[in-house]
């Protein structure tokens, strides 16, 4: 996103004084509205709502005025597993930017260009936002050996497509907790391994076995992944940076001045394009890092050459590593909270309803 050197100073210079350009704080998310198949919730409020049903399992989550709207669908099949993992499900993911149409979600926009040009940038951004989905989110998203249902044989394989149909900003946030909600959302019916004998065998004169699954069609006996509620989510932690102005003081130790850091989350775009470093944290419900990865900033305003590089750089003060990961932890346990008091009251209004088999939730959805 192209952004004036006045524009990203004034919103370096907000961010500084803790008061964003929304009106919000540096650790403070903006209000999603989360939708699954039965209910939605809005800042831990509950009401009733055609249900939105997509395969097994789905989510979207929403701001207002439309500036952020990703969908998740999760899709469950009966697979056969992998050879080298035998005993563990499996789980895919794809991220689809075609209707976003790509660009200045992930990485800053270059802008410009032909049609072609686009579609490249959106195919590589798609990649590379599936990829890092599949190495912060997967491996710890539920129970991969809780998805066997015959060792060695059929494994459930969980279809995870997240379609970014706008975005204001966050990209890996917003679809770690449209993933999260969707996978708690995913019923998997009961399935039994049995073995049944077969007719005679004219030829040998045997009688032959043959193996097969029974599948529970009553949906009050589906049940979700295992360690689904355990999916961690992601936060991006913003660094935006200030350059020293000439009354600044000069540090003792280095003899040169001293830039103005701070640390946000939930960048919007325009943060964002002014941001000399992201770094994408995933935390779990205990606290604990499961992965980290850096993203390039925009670096808009970071014209001056210092400790921070050039302009577009990818880099912080080492004193800043501290303050982001305690941002990180302290923003995914306040996130979490909301989710898991909002999932409660959900479950509250749900209960009063004992009709949510299969041909009510498709009634609601139509």
């Amino acid at each position: 996103m192209a952004i004036s050197a006045s524009e990203a100073h004034y919103i370096i210079e907000s961010c500084l004084t803790d008061l964003r350009i929304d009106g919000r704080s540096k650790c403070e998310h903006r209000p999603y509205t989360i939708t699954n198949r039965s209910t939605h919730t809005k800042t831990s409020q509950a009401a009733n709502a055609p249900a939105f049903i997509l395969s097994n399992g789905s989510s979207r989550i929403h701001l207002p005025g439309s500036t952020t709207d990703v969908v998740c669908s999760v899709k469950a099949d009966l697979v056969h597993p992998s050879p080298s993992k035998p005993n563990q499900g499996i789980l895919e993911l794809n991220v689809d930017l075609s209707l976003c149409g790509g660009g200045g979600t992930l990485e800053a926009s270059a802008g410009g260009g032909g049609a072609q040009k686009r579609r490249r940038q959106q195919r590589e951004e798609e990649s590379q936002i599936t990829s890092l989905l599949q190495r912060l989110i997967l491996p710890h998203a539920v129970n991969h050996e809780s998805l066997v249902v015959w060792p060695g044989k059929y494994v459930w394989r969980l279809s995870i497509d997240v379609m970014v149909l706008r975005c204001d900003g966050c990209v890996l946030d917003a679809s770690s907790i449209a993933i999260r909600e969707a996978l708690q959302n995913t019923k998997l019916p009961k399935v039994q391994a049995v073995m049944e004998k077969g007719n005679d065998d004219a030829n040998n004169g045997g009688s032959a076995s043959k193996n097969d699954l029974l599948v529970d069609g009553d949906h009050h006996k589906a049940v979700s992944p295992c360690g689904a509620e355990d999916c961690p989510l992601v936060i991006t932690v913003s660094v935006l940076s200030s350059p020293p102005s000439a009354t600044d003081a000069v540090t003792s130790t280095t003899g040169s001045k001293r830039y103005k850091s701070i640390a946000i989350i939930d960048a919007r775009t325009e943060e964002e394009a002014c941001a000399s470093t992201r770094v994408c944290v995933t935390v779990d419900t205990n606290g604990m890092v499961c992965g980290v990865h850096t993203l390039g900033g925009g670096g808009a305003g970071m014209e001056e050459e210092g400790e921070q590089g050039g302009a577009g750089g990818s880099s912080m003060p080492i004193s800043m590593l501290g303050e982001v990961v305690t941002t990180a932890s302290m923003a995914a346990k306040n996130l979490y909270t909301k989710l898991d008091r909002d999932r409660q009251v959900v479950k509250d209004v749900s209960s009063t309803d004992n009709d949510c088999g299969y041909g009510y939730l498709l009634k609601n959805h139509f």
